[in-house]
């Protein structure tokens, strides 16, 4: 039989998972810790505090985070120093596939999901994750070699590369 002590241990780990995963998504829509907390906070008052461990309050968190960005979205956002090299390259993205790769990918959220909460079509969505899975690898061998991530179009590949890098930023995140 389990205690009342154990089920309460056990709720507060879950507790602890929910607002972890939380914030660390809102971080990664964010760039900043002050808006991820404040994200958090906006999704727990969004939802119940019994609901804080569900789907809902992910999305709520999700949700106020990409409302707590600047208004351009090729406003530069400062990359989160603290962050692994790899997820720092998420921030050479643009906003819009930076935000289609977390949910989509990092969150698991559905394509239908996704698109309802960045206001885009189901094709708008698609697209835009496509453009961030196609440059990762370039932003990859940039930051490693540090040049620039998409070479002269005018290169060997005939192929043009979506423009899914911010405005104003180099392979360096500057």
């Amino acid at each position: 039989m389990i205690g009342r002590n154990e089920v309460s241990r056990i709720g507060k780990n879950e507790l602890s998972k929910a607002l972890d995963g939380a914030f660390r998504a809102a971080l990664m829509l964010t760039g900043s810790t002050q808006a991820a907390e404040h994200a958090v906070l906006d999704g727990i008052a969004a939802t119940e505090f019994d609901s804080v461990m569900g789907d809902v309050f992910l999305l709520e968190t999700v949700k106020a985070a990409i409302q707590r960005r600047p208004d351009s979205l090729h406003q530069s956002q400062q990359t989160p120093a603290h962050l692994p090299l790899q997820l720092r390259r998420l921030f050479l993205l643009t906003p819009i596939s930076r935000d289609c790769f977390v949910l989509r990918i990092l969150l698991g959220i559905t394509t239908r999901t996704c698109s309802g909460i960045l206001n885009l079509t189901i094709e708008e969505a698609h697209h835009a994750l496509c453009a961030a899975l196609e440059a990762l690898p370039f932003l990859e061998l940039a930051t490693q070699v540090g040049h620039d991530p998409f070479p002269s179009e005018t290169g060997p590949s005939t192929t043009r590369r979506p423009n899914v890098m911010k405005q104003g930023s180099n392979s360096k995140g500057t």
